[in-house]
């Protein structure tokens, strides 16, 4: 049997290239305090019941061949994660009035982390739930032609994600399909809700992943982009990066890499969570951005 469904503010706000849809939560007659970014594949409204509790007006984005938001995409030309930036950036610059925090799952903490040099005093603390962040040394290959499409037919997870059902009958059939399976087995049957209900679009008589297959193919090979130069700009005292040590993205190298530029008290890995851990444990991510609240003091 499925949940109720929870009712959610979401928007529509313009950029550059179209409108990004996003879910605001908290006092949205406030300015906007938190961003939070999703995860490839996933969706603003994943994360719902981490933000909705929060003492803040936060805002979760559909990023760019997500969710709700329209903004054009090319598989084929996806190298690097610099194009998610420039639309957070967009939007905030539109949007966004005064001291902000990001927060960001996987895809979504890399684009975060990306965005900091170029909001300097502006951004006053940084949550990222394991990043995929490939060795200083490997980036040059991402930019060897031919590369990226190698790699997404090599690389299991993105091969996988090439291939996935795209089409349903209904919401009720796609959930169905995802409940307890792969890597919902631990979402709460809330959280998988969420995730179904802002990760499918209507589509002539049926629904239809919002998320193109082949766009989620293309982000998982897609690592030219420099997350170690964009790091340094991380706000020192009011920065948590906090990796899985179950089927996490990134290499015992790469981890060391970020400690040395961030601080190793910034840094963590969480013993016994996989990946989805934001989602598996939401009750633990929500506790994670309020401490980040708090040192910002932009609950005061």
């Amino acid at each position: 049997m499925m949940p109720p469904i929870s009712k959610v503010d979401r928007r529509d706000h313009a950029v550059k290239d179209g409108v990004l849809s996003a879910v605001h939560f908290g006092p949205t007659e406030e300015p906007i305090r938190l961003i939070m970014l999703h995860a490839n594949g996933f969706n603003a409204r994943s994360y719902r019941v981490i933000l909705e509790n929060l003492p803040i007006h936060s805002v979760s984005l559909d990023l760019r061949g997500h969710g709700f938001s329209t903004l054009p995409y090319n598989p084929e030309k996806l190298r690097t994660f610099y194009q998610f930036r420039d639309d957070v950036l967009d939007f905030i610059d539109r949007y966004v009035d005064g001291d902000v925090v990001i927060a960001g799952h996987s895809l979504g903490a890399s684009v975060g982390a990306l965005c900091a040099p170029a909001l300097k005093g502006k951004l006053k603390g940084f949550v990222g739930f394991d990043s995929p962040i490939m060795p200083f040394w490997m980036r040059p290959f991402f930019h060897i032609p031919g590369w990226v499409e190698m790699m997404q037919n090599r690389l299991a997870i993105a091969s996988k994600a090439g291939r996935r059902r795209s089409e349903f009958d209904s919401i009720k059939q796609a959930y169905e399909r995802y409940h307890k399976r792969g890597i919902f087995k631990k979402f709460s049957d809330e959280v998988l809700m969420d995730y179904v209900l802002g990760g499918l679009r209507q589509d002539g008589q049926g629904w239809r992943l919002a998320c193109d297959p082949k766009w989620e193919q293309a982000i998982y090979p897609a690592h030219g982009h420099n997350l170690f130069k964009a790091a340094r700009s991380l706000p020192k005292d009011n920065t948590q990066i906090i990796f899985a040590t179950i089927d996490a993205p990134n290499t015992l190298l790469s981890r060391e890499r970020m400690k040395a530029i961030v601080g190793k008290n910034n840094v963590q890995r969480q013993d016994g969570f996989d990946h989805m851990f934001p989602l598996n444990n939401p009750q633990f991510a929500e506790a994670a951005l309020r401490q980040a609240i708090e040192t910002a003091r932009l609950g005061v």
